[in-house]
């Protein structure tokens, strides 16, 4: 076996890292109650010849049906001819040499059938297997189904990259407490050549499952996504690299709403896919889902593009739709097509410590979107935005793009640094505008209140060199000027008749004098 880095070593427990060096101590001795480790088996005791010619899947298939409770099975250097193999409850495999699928069983996904009738290994109803191999596969490499504590490790995968409809290399249905870790699978689908269609091939496709770690691997240059998660909960991603892959570079989706929850994708680095980062859709559901998700220490680049052309996504975070109960918190993001958070149609979202060189933008209803100490490019509300509240603290953001008509009904901006006017505030709703520093040099100023319920300016710096600073139209109520420090090249203000205007203590700088107001 290839020695581990030590960063693989320590994502699977310590297991493996005893595995490279030689040691007979197998992951699953304690579950399965024994005092030791159990046999190592060699296929070639059952007549495995690992030339690349013979069909060796008898010769290893009856190794496996041998094996007792905690043995192990053990392939070594050489090339397996390898068809189908049935994995046994409580029995381990590992492989040095390449275990190669011939091409005539290469099979088709459709939406009808979206597994194969002959995986590298099947594995059905059976738990504590531990797998360490290195494959070549015209179809999935290993396809489980209704099992429990199944382990991928130190593996290298590879597909059949000339099949434009493939399986995914490693498909959970129904499964528990599984994991993959420290394993590159790679080239499941042909590449992507148009950003208007995508083609099928998945690295890993996780399906009605609960329980499942994908932590510390390389995921790569397959058709459509790099790891797709459909109706399972209680799902960790963590410290992946995935790129280069058709579609998004890790998509959940969902329908049963009693197995949504609990994500945790953290620390992964997600470069050049043709698709979102990370998109979390649940648009066809009908009803916003809490699935109490952390979206956090992700590093991604250049999504969204196909041979430099932009596709119809790229998000740079995270795509997040119908949705709440969610975390963005520290993420990186930068040269993606779309933005970097699309939020629509949402509950309940709160990031902070982010830092893009994309847009936040909102769709539609939301109940609570609170963003805190991010560093983006803009903020944008698509004209039929309505939401309850809207909370910006200590952000820099480069512009604020608020349409006309929009309902908010409370939109707290604290302390925030927007560089570029002017805020154009139509709207329904209260607005608490406090503390934060405007610039401007547009001839239409820095902030225009055209229509708000109540609002409160206390506490500002607002420059805008070329016109007035603040406008307020007869269409605003009962709003407050307070305590800000205004700079402006005309007059300060424009008070076109708002009624319950108050206007106090402000320090004004007007044409170089210095005003109280």
């Amino acid at each position: 076996m290839k020695v581990l880095d030590l960063r693989n070593a320590l994502i699977i427990g310590g297991t493996a890292l005893a595995w490279a060096c030689g040691t007979a101590t197998m992951p699953h001795q304690a579950e399965t109650g024994t005092a030791e480790a159990g046999r190592r088996i060699d296929v070639r005791r059952y007549g495995a010849k690992g030339d690349g010619k013979t069909d060796d899947s008898k010769a290893i298939q009856a190794a496996l049906d041998s094996a007792s409770t905690g043995d192990t099975v053990y392939v070594p250097k050489g090339t397996y001819r390898v068809r189908t193999i049935r994995l046994v409850a409580n029995v381990h495999l590992v492989a040095d040499g390449l275990l190669k699928q011939p091409q005539d069983l290469a099979g088709q996904f459709t939406v009808e059938k979206q597994h194969s009738d002959a995986p590298l290994f099947r594995a059905h109803r059976i738990s504590n297997v531990y797998l360490s191999f290195r494959a070549e596969t015209v179809n999935e490499a290993v396809y489980a189904s209704q099992c429990r504590n199944l382990t991928i490790a130190d593996s290298h995968l590879v597909g059949d990259s000339t099949n434009s409809r493939s399986f995914a290399g490693i498909l959970w249905y129904d499964c528990s407490a599984c994991k993959v870790t420290g394993t590159a699978v790679t080239r499941y689908g042909s590449a992507r050549t148009s950003p208007k269609t995508y083609l099928r091939g998945t690295a890993i496709r996780v399906l009605s499952s609960n329980g499942v770690t994908i932590a510390g691997n390389e995921l790569s240059y397959n058709g459509e996504n790099g790891i797709f998660i459909h109706d399972s909960g209680d799902v960790e991603i963590d410290g992946n690299r995935i790129h280069h892959n058709g579609m998004s570079g890790i998509q959940i989706a969902f329908n049963a709403a009693e197995r949504v929850n609990n994500y945790r994708v953290t620390n992964n680095r997600l470069e050049y896919n043709a698709a979102d980062a990370v998109d979390i859709n649940n648009r066809a559901h009908g009803e916003v889902m809490a699935i109490n998700a952390l979206i956090a220490g992700n590093y991604s680049r250049q999504n969204g593009f196909v041979n430099g052309e932009s596709t119809p996504d790229g998000s740079g975070i995270a795509t997040l739709i119908g949705i709440s109960d969610v975390i963005l918190s520290g993420n990186r993001a930068f040269g993606n097509n779309r933005p970097a958070v699309y939020m629509e149609g949402c509950g309940t979202l709160i990031a902070n410590r982010n830092v893009t060189d994309g847009e936040f933008e909102l769709v539609g209803q939301w109940d609570d979107v609170q963003l805190q100490h991010n560093v983006f490019r803009a903020l944008r509300l698509l004209a039929n935005a309505r939401g309850k509240v809207l909370d910006m603290r200590a952000n820099e953001v480069g512009q604020l793009m608020l349409p006309n008509g929009i309902r908010i009904d409370s939109l707290r901006m604290l302390e925030n640094q927007i560089k570029s006017g002017p805020v154009n505030i139509n709207m329904e709703g209260y607005l608490k505008f406090e503390g934060n520093r405007l610039t401007s040099n547009h001839d239409a100023g820095a902030l225009l209140l055209v229509n708000v319920q109540g609002a409160s300016l206390l506490g500002n710096h607002v420059t805008n060199r070329k016109n007035a600073a603040i406008t307020v139209r007869n269409t605003a109520s009962r709003v407050t000027i307070d305590s800000n420090v205004v700079t402006s090249g005309g007059a300060w203000l424009h008070d076109l008749g708002a009624p319950g205007i108050t206007i106090k203590r402000n320090r004004v700088h007007e044409h170089a004098e210095v005003k109280e107001q």
